[in-house]
C-alpha cells in the first residue's frame, strides 16, 4: 500500500513539476513577446516622430534637441562657490532694486551691533554695471583654546543687457573676491534659444566667457515641460569637477525602497551606455504605484567621469511620468513607447556645443633687421628711422613708413659761375643707400636718433 502511494506521489510531483516548468516557459515567452511588442511600438513611434521639431538647447557646455514648444527653466546656477540668481526685468527694475538692497543693508546691524554693510563698490566696465557688497560679518567660535573665526558675506548685483544677476556666497575671503571681480566682466546676457558660438559656460539667460577652471564646479539644472503633458518631468544636470564612488546601476540595486518593492518595477532597460566615448549607464522603469497608476522613472548618468575635465562633468538626464501635487501621482500621459521614443530622440542629440575658434590676426610679415640697407627708389622694408649713406647729405637720418618709397638725397654740389649769376640753389638729389638704423612703431616725431656714430653704424 505505501508503495502505491509512494508511486502516486511520485507521479503528481513530476506533473507539478512539468507544470511548474510549462508556466514559468509560457511566462518567458509571453514577456519576450511583450518585448517585442513594445519594440515595434517603439520603432513606430520613433518614425513618427522624425517630424517632430525640435529646438537645441544650451545647457552648461552641451546642447540637447528638445520638443520646440517645450517649457523650458533652470535652477540657479553656481561658478567657483558664487550662487548666480537670474533675473529678467527693465533697466529702471534694477535700479530700483539695486537702491532697495542699498537702503536694506545700511539699516542692518551686525552681531556686535556695528553696520552691517562694509564696503559697496560700483561697476561700470565692458557694458555692465552694478555693485560688490561686502556685509554682514559673523565670529564664529571654535574649540577651547582656538582662535575665534571671522566669517563674511558678499554678493554682486550686475545688469548685462537684457538681463540682470545676482552673484553671492556666505563665507568669502580676499582670493574669492579677487575672483567675483574678474568673473563679472566675464558675463554676457543670453535669450532662451540662443546658442553662443564662443566658448564658455551656459545657464539661465547667461553665459560665462572664458577663461574658466575645472576647479570652479561650474553648475547648472535644465528643468523641461512638455506642452498637453503636464505629468512628465524632465531634467538635465552638470556639475564639472566632481564624481560619485557608486555608479547609477550600483546605488539602483542597493536602494531600500527599490529593493522593498521591487516586483512594482518593470525594467524596460537598464545596462550601459556611452556618451562621447565616456562610459555611462541607464536605468528605464515602468513603475506601478501603491494607488494603481502608472508612471515611468528614466535616469541616465556619466559613470567614473574625469574631474579634471570640464567636458567630462557629473552629468545626469531624467525622465519621468505620472507626476501631479506633491505625495501623488496620476497615470502616465505616455505609453511604453512613446516614453522610450522620446527618451532616444532627446538623450540621443545630447552633446557637446560647438564652438567657432577665434579669428587669428594675420601675421606680421617679418621686421627688417637694424642695419639693413636698400636703395633710393626702391619700397621702404620697415617703418623706423633709416639714415642716408652719402656723407655730403643735408636730410641725413629720416622717418619712413614701411612701403614708402624711398627718396634721393639731397647732395651739396660745387656751384658754377653761372650758378651763382642765375642764383640756381647749390642742391641737387642724388641716389643713395639707406640704411635702418632705430626701430620705432610711432610717427614722425618720433626723437630722432643722434646723427654720429653708435652701435648702428656701419662703414659705407
Amino acid at each position: 500500500m505505501n508503495k502505491v502511494l509512494t508511486r502516486k506521489h511520485g507521479k503528481w510531483l513530476v506533473r507539478l513539476i512539468i507544470a511548474g516548468c510549462f508556466i514559468l516557459a509560457c511566462i518567458a515567452l509571453m514577456r519576450k513577446v511583450q518585448a517585442a511588442f513594445l519594440n515595434y511600438q517603439v520603432i513606430n513611434m520613433t518614425a513618427e516622430m522624425k517630424d517632430l521639431k525640435m529646438k537645441p538647447m544650451c545647457v552648461g557646455r552641451f546642447l540637447i534637441d528638445l520638443p520646440s514648444d517645450a517649457e523650458v527653466s533652470y535652477r540657479g546656477a553656481m561658478v567657483a562657490g558664487w550662487s548666480i540668481a537670474t533675473y529678467e526685468e527693465t533697466d529702471e527694475q534694477f535700479t530700483a532694486r539695486l537702491e532697495e538692497r542699498e537702503i536694506q543693508l545700511s539699516g542692518q546691524k551686525n552681531e556686535r551691533g556695528m553696520p552691517s554693510l562694509e564696503s559697496t563698490r560700483p561697476f561700470d566696465k565692458h557694458g555692465m554695471h552694478g555693485k560688490i557688497r561686502v556685509f554682514g560679518r559673523q565670529w564664529i567660535p571654535g574649540l577651547p583654546h582656538e582662535p575665534i573665526t571671522e566669517a563674511i558675506k558678499a554678493e554682486a548685483m550686475i545688469r548685462v543687457q537684457k538681463h540682470s544677476f545676482n552673484m553671492s556666497m556666505k563665507y568669502v575671503n580676499d582670493n574669492d573676491l579677487q575672483e567675483l571681480t574678474k568673473l563679472v566682466t566675464q558675463f554676457r546676457s543670453r535669450e532662451e534659444n540662443e546658442i553662443p558660438t564662443e566658448a564658455g559656460f551656459c545657464f539661465d539667460g547667461g553665459f560665462i566667457t572664458e577663461p574658466l577652471k575645472v576647479e570652479q564646479s561650474e553648475r547648472t539644472t535644465m528643468f523641461v515641460g512638455l506642452n498637453g503633458y503636464p505629468d512628465v518631468s524632465i531634467a538635465l544636470s552638470t556639475i564639472a569637477g566632481i564624481t560619485t564612488p557608486r555608479t547609477l546601476l550600483q546605488r539602483d540595486a542597493d536602494a531600500p525602497t527599490i529593493n522593498a518593492n521591487r516586483s512594482r518595477f518593470h525594467s524596460l532597460r537598464r545596462g550601459a551606455r556611452a556618451f562621447n566615448g565616456e562610459p555611462g549607464e541607464e536605468i528605464l522603469d515602468r513603475v506601478h504605484e501603491f494607488n494603481g497608476n502608472y508612471c515611468h522613472s528614466f535616469r541616465w548618468e556619466l559613470v567614473h567621469n574625469k574631474t579634471d575635465n570640464v567636458f567630462t562633468p557629473l552629468m545626469s538626464f531624467e525622465l519621468s511620468t505620472g507626476n501631479s501635487q506633491p505625495g501623488t501621482t496620476v497615470d502616465s500621459s505616455l505609453t511604453d513607447a512613446h516614453a522610450l521614443a522620446l527618451w532616444e530622440k532627446m538623450l540621443s542629440s545630447l552633446r557637446v556645443r560647438p564652438v567657432v575658434a577665434a579669428k587669428t590676426e594675420a601675421i606680421a610679415p617679418a621686421q627688417a633687421a637694424l642695419g639693413t640697407r636698400a636703395n633710393s627708389g626702391i619700397a621702404c622694408p620697415a617703418s623706423g628711422w633709416w639714415r642716408g649713406m652719402d656723407a655730403l647729405a643735408q636730410d641725413n637720418s629720416r622717418w619712413f613708413q614701411r612701403g614708402q618709397i624711398l627718396p634721393k638725397t639731397s647732395v651739396q654740389k660745387q656751384p658754377s659761375i653761372l650758378d651763382r649769376l642765375k642764383g640756381t640753389p647749390d642742391l641737387t638729389n642724388k641716389p643713395t643707400v639707406w640704411e635702418f638704423v632705430r626701430m620705432e612703431d610711432g610717427t614722425k616725431d618720433s626723437p630722432e636718433p643722434a646723427l654720429g656714430r653708435d652701435s648702428t653704424d656701419k662703414p659705407a
